[in-house]
């Protein structure tokens, strides 16, 4: 298949979050698999206009502005499809969320339209109105999501109608979808986001390394909070149950990524006092990724956010660690309670504390979760699976 890609942005951006690595991983699991794949995306910001990864054909356009669907994005990524079309025909049109211009949509080719949704509109207005009440915001801060939401759901989201199929990552975002967006059931295919099982995978060979490295002594447990550092991801939470969980363990806490809330969590590490017992690292090499996460002993993600599908939690779980997640959006798709994991409420900080405590203090319940987790990874969210699921909602 000769397969037409739009993304807004893309991991050959520079940017490594869920949506990009799922296109990542997609992209080059059909180019191995035989297919051809262009991809179209906005400017780049170090100016290229094309490039060639693995077999990926990338094309950034000018006249765009990077991350925006908004200001040129559907003129430009109109006419490079035509152009590229005139060259030969495509077989498929892709779309990593809702991002194709609707006189591409009301074609007359009938070329099949597909898009991978990671997540709906209305999902992403209630984690923001979640945040306002978990960090007790001024309410008028809300008026600048709604609007957006607003416009996103009547120039774009509710195009969904018109797509061939929909491809969500969870059960959580296939109800949102059919809830709110009119769409066919028929539609609608839920295809689980999938990693490389062969580097995320139990690996005790750096742990020392990258424990010395940390400053984290022997005798020392890590905490390990890995995601993009936003006011919806949660960090504050954990960073306030610290003093309650360092009560009765020796442990550290580990926070790897950037975000805009990076700033006011060090300030809340301050406040605390907990300066000792938190190593902030910054971004890190998702290549790096996996020697950080084997090198900790539990990993936390406290989200508020209607998450789709994390890829940092099937990361942590690939690599065999007990995981505790918020039990919100796509992740009860992965963990089962008790089973492979903990789920708590989201903004539950006194059963984060509880959960946290019983896999700190009970190894044999910890190395339990962690194995089944790596089993449920390997079983369903692999990327194979994923890659090979996706192309039979595109050969319908």
């Amino acid at each position: 298949m000769r397969i037409c890609l739009f993304s807004i942005v893309t991991y050959w951006h520079g940017v490594k979050g869920g949506m990009e690595i799922h296109g990542k991983i997609l992209c080059e699991g059909l180019v191995k698999r035989g297919h051809e794949v262009i991809v179209i995306s906005t400017i780049h910001p170090d100016g290229k206009n094309f490039e060639e990864s693995n077999g990926i054909r990338l094309h950034y356009l000018d006249n765009t502005v990077f991350g925006s669907k908004r200001e040129g994005w559907k003129t430009a990524s109109l006419k490079k499809f035509l152009d590229l079309e005139q060259v030969k025909r495509f077989d498929i049109i892709c779309s990593m969320s809702v991002i194709i211009p609707k006189e591409l949509i009301r074609n007359k080719k009938k070329i099949p339209m597909i898009i991978i949704s990671e997540g709906t509109g209305v999902m992403m207005l209630l984690s923001e109105i979640k945040q306002t009440f978990s960090h007790r915001n001024e309410f008028r801060k809300l008026l600048k999501p709604f609007l957006s939401f607003i416009y996103y759901y009547i120039f774009w989201e509710l195009s969904l109608k018109r797509y061939n199929a929909i491809i969500v990552v969870s059960n959580e975002v296939a109800k949102s979808t059919l809830k709110w967006y009119f769409v066919d059931k028929r539609k609608v295919y839920t295809v689980y986001n999938g990693i490389e099982t062969s580097l995320f995978f139990p690996d005790q060979s750096k742990r020392a390394d990258v424990r010395r490295a940390l400053v984290v002594t022997d005798d020392e447990k890590i905490l390990l909070f890995f995601s993009f550092v936003t006011k919806q991801k949660g960090l504050h939470l954990l960073i306030k149950a610290m003093p309650d969980i360092l009560e009765k363990n020796n442990v550290k806490l580990l926070v790897i990524g950037e975000g805009d809330y990076l700033a006011e969590a060090k300030q809340l590490v301050d406040q605390l006092g907990l300066d000792s017992y938190v190593v902030f690292t910054g971004y890190i090499p998702r290549e790096e990724a996996p020697d950080y996460i084997n090198a900790s002993d539990v990993f936390v993600l406290p989200t508020i956010r209607q998450e789709g599908m994390p890829f940092s939690l099937l990361e942590a779980m690939a690599c065999g660690k007990p995981v505790i997640a918020s039990k919100i959006g796509g992740i009860p798709s992965v963990i089962d309670d008790g089973i492979n994991g903990f789920l708590i409420l989201p903004g539950n900080i006194s059963k984060l504390i509880e959960r946290t405590n019983s896999l700190l203090n009970n190894k044999d319940l910890a190395d339990r979760l962690a194995d089944n987790a790596r089993q449920k990874v390997i079983q369903n969210f692999s990327q194979e699976k994923m890659i090979e699921e996706t192309i039979k909602v595109f050969k319908l």
